[in-house]
């Protein structure tokens, strides 16, 4: 994105450890015709999949920053 002067939408959750320093999280600006918008975050995964350990790991860690139960 940075080398592309590009954007995304995003859930704002940004890490410098991985990405490095050239990203930013601006919110999302709400207008008279998108108010109170909601971004789902999930995931994908095949039929009977088993998730690893790291993944795991991650969906526990994402449910706490996002204090979901």
């Amino acid at each position: 994105m940075v080398g592309l002067n590009g954007y995304t939408l995003c859930s704002g959750i940004i890490s410098e450890e991985l990405n490095g320093s050239d990203y930013i999280a601006i919110p999302f600006r709400e207008s008279d015709a998108n108010i109170n918008r909601v971004m789902e975050i999930g995931w994908i995964s095949k039929k009977n999949f088993i998730l690893s350990d790291v993944g795991k790991i991650y969906i526990e860690e994402m449910k706490r920053y996002l204090k979901v139960t």
